[in-house]
């Protein structure tokens, strides 16, 4: 089984800096790992309160939950 670490700090990596990312974008800047992998890591990281996500009209968008330093 696959660590949580590296696909968990690269979402969240990939969130800082921005108010909210579409799920879509996300499998785009992370083409390393598959929809599937990114799909259950965004919903445990849900799970967790680490980051909301919001259903659109056909899309998902996600928000990292992180106060900014």
């Amino acid at each position: 089984m696959r660590e949580h670490k590296p696909i968990t700090g690269q979402i969240l990596e990939s969130l800082q800096g921005s108010s909210e990312c579409e799920f879509e974008t996300l499998v785009t800047r992370l083409p390393q790992f598959t929809w599937l992998e990114l799909n259950a890591e965004v919903s445990r990281l849900s799970r967790l309160g680490e980051i909301t996500i919001t259903r659109g009209v056909g899309t998902y968008t996600i928000k990292s939950t992180a106060v900014p330093h």
